[in-house]
Protein backbone atom coordinates (compact mmCIF):
# COMPACT_ATOMS: atom_id res chain seq x y z
CA UNK A 1 0.00 0.00 0.00
CA UNK A 2 2.69 2.38 1.36
CA UNK A 3 4.22 1.59 -2.64
CA UNK A 4 1.12 2.21 -4.38
CA UNK A 5 0.99 5.85 -2.51
CA UNK A 6 4.27 6.69 -3.53
CA UNK A 7 3.71 5.96 -7.50
CA UNK A 8 0.73 7.78 -7.20
CA UNK A 9 2.57 10.69 -5.82
CA UNK A 10 5.55 10.24 -8.36
CA UNK A 11 2.93 10.30 -11.07
CA UNK A 12 1.05 13.63 -9.92
CA UNK A 13 4.45 15.39 -9.84
CA UNK A 14 5.65 14.12 -13.43
CA UNK A 15 2.55 15.25 -14.49
CA UNK A 16 1.74 18.73 -13.33
CA UNK A 17 4.53 20.57 -15.34
CA UNK A 18 3.32 19.05 -18.62
CA UNK A 19 0.51 21.92 -18.83
CA UNK A 20 2.66 24.85 -18.27
CA UNK A 21 5.02 22.96 -20.59
CA UNK A 22 2.15 22.93 -23.35
CA UNK A 23 1.24 26.57 -22.64
CA UNK A 24 5.22 27.58 -23.27
CA UNK A 25 5.09 25.82 -26.34
CA UNK A 26 2.06 27.25 -28.11
CA UNK A 27 3.75 30.75 -26.89
CA UNK A 28 6.39 29.64 -28.62
CA UNK A 29 4.28 28.33 -31.36
CA UNK A 30 2.24 31.93 -31.57
CA UNK A 31 5.91 33.74 -31.62
CA UNK A 32 7.17 31.81 -33.95
CA UNK A 33 4.02 32.13 -37.13
CA UNK A 34 3.91 35.95 -36.01
CA UNK A 35 7.38 36.47 -36.80
CA UNK A 36 7.36 33.93 -39.78
CA UNK A 37 4.38 36.48 -41.26
CA UNK A 38 5.91 39.38 -40.71
CA UNK A 39 9.30 38.27 -42.22
CA UNK A 40 7.53 37.10 -45.21
CA UNK A 41 5.11 40.11 -45.89
CA UNK A 42 7.83 42.55 -46.14
CA UNK A 43 8.17 42.59 -49.40
CA UNK A 44 4.27 43.72 -49.53
CA UNK A 45 4.89 46.55 -46.69
CA UNK A 46 7.66 48.11 -48.84
CA UNK A 47 5.27 47.93 -52.07
CA UNK A 48 2.41 49.05 -50.30
CA UNK A 49 3.93 52.38 -48.79
CA UNK A 50 6.59 52.84 -52.23
CA UNK A 51 4.72 52.07 -55.33
CA UNK A 52 2.11 54.91 -54.48
CA UNK A 53 4.49 57.22 -53.32
CA UNK A 54 6.69 56.50 -56.55
CA UNK A 55 3.49 57.28 -58.92
CA UNK A 56 3.23 60.33 -56.77
CA UNK A 57 6.06 61.73 -57.94
CA UNK A 58 6.40 60.42 -61.29
CA UNK A 59 3.06 62.51 -62.47
CA UNK A 60 4.03 65.14 -60.22
CA UNK A 61 4.90 68.75 -62.24
CA UNK A 62 8.96 68.72 -61.45
CA UNK A 63 10.08 71.00 -59.15
CA UNK A 64 13.91 70.72 -60.83
CA UNK A 65 14.94 71.03 -64.01
CA UNK A 66 17.09 67.94 -64.99
CA UNK A 67 19.78 70.04 -66.91
CA UNK A 68 20.25 72.15 -63.51
CA UNK A 69 23.32 71.75 -60.72
CA UNK A 70 20.63 70.37 -58.26
CA UNK A 71 19.41 67.82 -60.12
CA UNK A 72 22.59 66.64 -61.61
CA UNK A 73 24.24 66.20 -58.12
CA UNK A 74 21.18 64.52 -57.13
CA UNK A 75 21.73 61.63 -60.01
CA UNK A 76 25.38 61.47 -58.28
CA UNK A 77 24.12 60.81 -55.35
CA UNK A 78 21.50 58.70 -56.89
CA UNK A 79 24.62 56.34 -58.24
CA UNK A 80 26.62 56.48 -55.20
CA UNK A 81 24.12 55.13 -53.20
CA UNK A 82 22.84 52.25 -55.69
CA UNK A 83 27.35 51.63 -55.77
CA UNK A 84 26.50 51.23 -51.91
CA UNK A 85 23.56 49.34 -52.04
CA UNK A 86 25.40 46.61 -54.56
CA UNK A 87 28.77 46.85 -52.13
CA UNK A 88 26.30 45.99 -49.11
CA UNK A 89 24.87 42.89 -50.97
CA UNK A 90 28.05 41.57 -52.58
CA UNK A 91 29.94 41.77 -49.22
CA UNK A 92 27.37 40.30 -46.79
CA UNK A 93 26.62 37.49 -49.34
CA UNK A 94 30.51 36.63 -49.33
CA UNK A 95 29.49 35.51 -45.99
CA UNK A 96 25.94 34.45 -45.01
CA UNK A 97 25.23 32.88 -48.59
CA UNK A 98 24.39 29.32 -48.11
CA UNK A 99 24.41 29.47 -44.18
CA UNK A 100 22.52 31.61 -43.14
CA UNK A 101 20.03 28.89 -41.26
CA UNK A 102 22.59 26.72 -40.23
CA UNK A 103 24.92 29.31 -37.92
CA UNK A 104 25.29 32.46 -36.58
CA UNK A 105 27.14 35.06 -38.80
CA UNK A 106 28.77 37.65 -36.86
CA UNK A 107 31.70 38.62 -39.41
CA UNK A 108 33.29 41.15 -41.81
CA UNK A 109 30.07 42.95 -42.50
CA UNK A 110 28.20 41.32 -39.71
CA UNK A 111 30.25 42.99 -37.08
CA UNK A 112 29.62 46.33 -37.86
CA UNK A 113 25.74 45.83 -37.75
CA UNK A 114 23.48 43.26 -36.87
CA UNK A 115 21.45 43.71 -40.20
CA UNK A 116 23.99 44.63 -43.67
CA UNK A 117 21.56 43.31 -46.25
CA UNK A 118 18.90 45.78 -44.87
CA UNK A 119 21.56 48.33 -44.92
CA UNK A 120 21.92 47.56 -48.78
CA UNK A 121 18.13 47.77 -49.01
CA UNK A 122 18.50 51.52 -47.55
CA UNK A 123 20.55 52.66 -49.68
CA UNK A 124 18.34 51.11 -52.90
CA UNK A 125 15.69 53.41 -51.48
CA UNK A 126 17.64 56.23 -51.18
CA UNK A 127 19.08 55.51 -54.46
CA UNK A 128 15.67 55.71 -55.86
CA UNK A 129 14.22 58.68 -53.66
CA UNK A 130 17.50 60.76 -55.26
CA UNK A 131 16.73 60.05 -58.85
CA UNK A 132 12.74 61.08 -58.22
CA UNK A 133 14.06 64.28 -56.58
CA UNK A 134 10.65 64.02 -54.32
CA UNK A 135 10.31 64.78 -51.15
CA UNK A 136 7.61 62.77 -51.02
CA UNK A 137 9.32 59.78 -51.86
CA UNK A 138 11.64 60.39 -49.44
CA UNK A 139 9.01 60.92 -46.47
CA UNK A 140 7.94 57.30 -47.97
CA UNK A 141 11.65 55.50 -47.58
CA UNK A 142 11.25 57.14 -43.66
CA UNK A 143 7.90 55.64 -43.10
CA UNK A 144 9.35 51.89 -45.00
CA UNK A 145 12.22 52.15 -42.37
CA UNK A 146 9.87 52.59 -39.40
CA UNK A 147 7.92 50.20 -40.26
CA UNK A 148 11.19 47.59 -41.28
CA UNK A 149 12.51 48.72 -37.59
CA UNK A 150 9.16 47.94 -35.31
CA UNK A 151 8.42 44.81 -37.32
CA UNK A 152 10.25 43.43 -39.96
CA UNK A 153 13.51 43.17 -38.51
CA UNK A 154 12.54 42.50 -35.11
CA UNK A 155 10.64 39.43 -36.20
CA UNK A 156 13.57 38.46 -37.73
CA UNK A 157 15.74 38.34 -34.80
CA UNK A 158 13.43 37.49 -33.04
CA UNK A 159 13.67 34.24 -34.97
CA UNK A 160 17.16 34.93 -34.83
CA UNK A 161 17.21 34.17 -30.97
CA UNK A 162 14.52 31.20 -31.10
CA UNK A 163 17.45 29.82 -32.97
CA UNK A 164 20.66 30.60 -31.47
CA UNK A 165 19.54 31.67 -27.64
CA UNK A 166 22.38 33.14 -25.98
CA UNK A 167 25.00 33.73 -28.38
CA UNK A 168 22.27 36.10 -30.26
CA UNK A 169 21.46 38.21 -27.49
CA UNK A 170 25.08 38.56 -26.31
CA UNK A 171 25.94 39.37 -30.33
CA UNK A 172 23.37 41.83 -30.17
CA UNK A 173 24.28 43.77 -27.35
CA UNK A 174 28.08 44.01 -28.79
CA UNK A 175 26.42 44.67 -32.49
CA UNK A 176 24.17 48.08 -33.53
CA UNK A 177 20.99 47.03 -35.20
CA UNK A 178 21.67 49.13 -38.91
CA UNK A 179 23.90 52.01 -38.32
CA UNK A 180 27.25 50.33 -38.63
CA UNK A 181 29.88 50.45 -35.88
CA UNK A 182 33.40 50.54 -38.03
CA UNK A 183 35.28 50.01 -34.86
CA UNK A 184 33.86 47.09 -34.08
CA UNK A 185 35.03 45.48 -37.46
CA UNK A 186 36.76 41.81 -37.73
CA UNK A 187 37.23 39.12 -39.98
CA UNK A 188 38.70 35.88 -40.47
CA UNK A 189 41.63 35.73 -42.36
CA UNK A 190 39.93 33.13 -45.27
CA UNK A 191 36.26 32.79 -45.91
CA UNK A 192 34.59 30.03 -47.58
CA UNK A 193 32.59 31.06 -50.40
CA UNK A 194 29.77 30.20 -51.83
CA UNK A 195 29.98 30.12 -55.59
CA UNK A 196 26.21 30.12 -56.46
CA UNK A 197 24.77 31.40 -54.19
CA UNK A 198 27.40 34.77 -55.05
CA UNK A 199 26.54 33.98 -58.66
CA UNK A 200 22.19 34.32 -58.41
CA UNK A 201 23.63 37.64 -56.22
CA UNK A 202 25.20 38.89 -59.19
CA UNK A 203 22.10 38.30 -61.48
CA UNK A 204 19.78 40.01 -58.58
CA UNK A 205 22.07 43.01 -59.18
CA UNK A 206 22.39 42.88 -62.63
CA UNK A 207 18.65 43.24 -62.50
CA UNK A 208 18.29 45.87 -60.07
CA UNK A 209 20.58 48.25 -61.89
CA UNK A 210 17.96 48.74 -64.92
CA UNK A 211 15.72 50.94 -62.18
CA UNK A 212 18.62 53.94 -62.01
CA UNK A 213 18.62 53.86 -65.49
CA UNK A 214 15.23 53.84 -66.17
CA UNK A 215 14.48 56.24 -63.80
CA UNK A 216 17.32 58.68 -64.91
CA UNK A 217 15.99 58.67 -68.42
CA UNK A 218 12.27 58.98 -67.34
CA UNK A 219 13.06 61.89 -65.51
CA UNK A 220 14.38 63.29 -68.44
CA UNK A 221 11.21 62.74 -70.15
CA UNK A 222 9.02 63.87 -67.27
CA UNK A 223 9.88 67.75 -68.17
CA UNK A 224 8.33 67.61 -71.32
CA UNK A 225 5.78 69.36 -71.74
CA UNK A 226 3.54 66.11 -73.16
CA UNK A 227 4.14 64.17 -70.00
CA UNK A 228 0.69 64.04 -67.59
CA UNK A 229 1.65 65.93 -64.73
CA UNK A 230 -1.84 65.29 -62.01
CA UNK A 231 -0.14 66.16 -58.95
CA UNK A 232 1.55 69.21 -57.18
CA UNK A 233 3.76 67.59 -54.67
CA UNK A 234 6.90 68.17 -53.73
Amino acid sequence: MHSSRSRRIVTCIMSFPQPMARSAQAVVSLQSVRTFLSFRCRGLFGAAIMLPAGALALFSEPQLHEAGPVAMALNAAGWMFFLLYVAWRLWATLFIGGRKDRELQTEGPYSVCRNPLYCGSLCYALSTASFLKSFTFAAAVVLVLVVYAVFVIRAEEHSLELRFGEAFRSYSRRTPRLWPRWSAFHTPPLVNVDLKRLKAEGVRLSRAALLPVLLEAVMRLRGGPWWPHWFFLP
